[in-house]
């Protein structure tokens, strides 16, 4: 099969998968209630109203309501869902009311993802340039000092938690400020217990320290997000501050290790075991017999083939870490899309938890759907 119809297939293959996470949406909306989803349904709601006026209200928004025995409840399901479809393509995904924010939930989406996207970059690229070479070179001495070195490094990584490792950064590395990097307000309060090392900050992505002395038309005045990218470290290349993208470059530094720490074990195992897997290969054994160095042995035959089932759990990964390092931007109070989806459950913000649901879910099918993509182009016997 030619590629061009692999991947049309496999696209395809999106719509009915799109289709029953709307449906897995429509029945997590269904199951919050009419009372919590009233408060998003616009930027302002009347919440000192009788039920039945709430009820109409609903209705008039494509939520059938009425009131049952004094309670407010939903009816016509089916039509429901058919506007609730609606407007998720439309592009109305409800508000998110009060804390941490009141403003359309897309809006709010399109403000923090940013800064996960940042963090998922920079862990995925550090990940894979330790992880390439490492992986190569303890995979290509299986049983040896060094190979079990790795596995005990790559095990660690799966079994601490990602939270506690960020702590224990903070508490190593940590200063409560931006630590001498460019010029921010805040000073140089170092928290950790390594002297001339405990220069990194552990809050914010440091915006926060800028947002009174950046120019004019840097920030925005709702959101306090660096513009136009959103990203900071890119944002302040944009405005040529170089001083703003030290600041950047600093903060992420405990966040980006925390997470890489986790990506990296997970990439590493698998070079390792397709690097063992591949040695033993018969292509492998005539290479070496026709007497191929063995450097090109391992670079041009043994990785190449590694790097397939690499490629799988990469794009898991990294979908994981596009729906948020939830844990780790709790932990660095980074204002992600992690951040916000915890915000949003703990302030009862029925359509900010809806919306992100979707959102992880949509990441999930197109990096899904790349994996496969780069796979067949890699490996052309998968497309069959």
């Amino acid at each position: 099969m030619e590629l061009k119809y692999f991947i049309l297939r496999r696209s395809l293959v999106i719509i009915p998968t799109l289709m029953g996470l709307t449906v897995i949406t429509f029945i997590l909306l269904w199951g919050l209630g009419p009372e919590l989803i009233y408060r998003g349904i616009n930027s302002s709601p009347k919440v000192n109203i009788p039920l039945s006026q709430q009820a109409l209200i609903l209705s008039q928004n494509g939520f059938s309501a009425a009131v049952v025995n004094g309670k407010l409840v939903f009816t016509n399901p089916i039509g429901m869902y058919f506007n609730f479809v609606s407007d998720l393509f439309r592009g109305n995904w409800g508000y998110i009311i009060g804390q941490p924010l009141t403003a359309p939930t897309l809006q709010a989406i399109e403000f923090y993802f940013p800064n996960t996207i940042q963090l998922a970059v920079g862990a995925t690229v550090m990940a894979l340039l330790i992880a390439m070479p490492l992986g190569t070179y303890i995979g290509a001495r299986p049983n040896s000092a060094s190979d079990q070195v790795g596995r005990i490094f790559s095990l660690s990584g799966y079994a601490l938690p990602a939270f506690w490792l960020g702590l224990v950064l903070i508490v190593l590395f940590g200063n409560n400020g931006t630590a001498g990097f460019g010029n921010g307000t805040s000073g140089n309060t170092p928290v950790g217990i390594i002297p001339y090392l405990n220069i990194f900050p552990y809050f914010g992505n440091g915006t926060e320290f800028l947002s009174t002395t950046a120019p004019k038309g840097f920030f925005s005045s709702t959101f306090g997000q660096t513009l136009p990218t959103h990203i900071f470290l890119i944002d302040s290349l944009i405005a040529g501050k170089l001083n703003y993208f030290v600041i950047a470059l600093a903060h992420m530094v405990l966040p980006v290790a925390t997470v890489t720490y986790g990506v990296l074990a997970g990439i590493l195992r698998f070079i390792r075991a397709g690097m063992v897997d591949a040695s033993g290969q018969e292509f492998v054994k005539t290479a070496r017999a026709k007497g191929v160095p063995e450097g090109q042995v391992i670079k041009k035959h043994i990785r190449k083939n590694a790097l397939l089932p690499t490629v799988t759990v990469l794009g898991l990964l990294i979908s994981g870490l596009l729906g948020g390092v939830v844990t780790v931007e709790i932990v660095f109070n980074y204002k992600g899309i992690g951040w916000l989806a915890v915000q949003a459950a703990l302030n009862y913000q029925a359509w900010g938890i809806l919306a992100i649901t979707f959102l992880f879910g949509i990441i999930l099918m197109v990096t899904n759907l790349i994996v496969d993509v780069v796979y067949a182009f890699m490996d052309p016997r998968i497309r069959y």
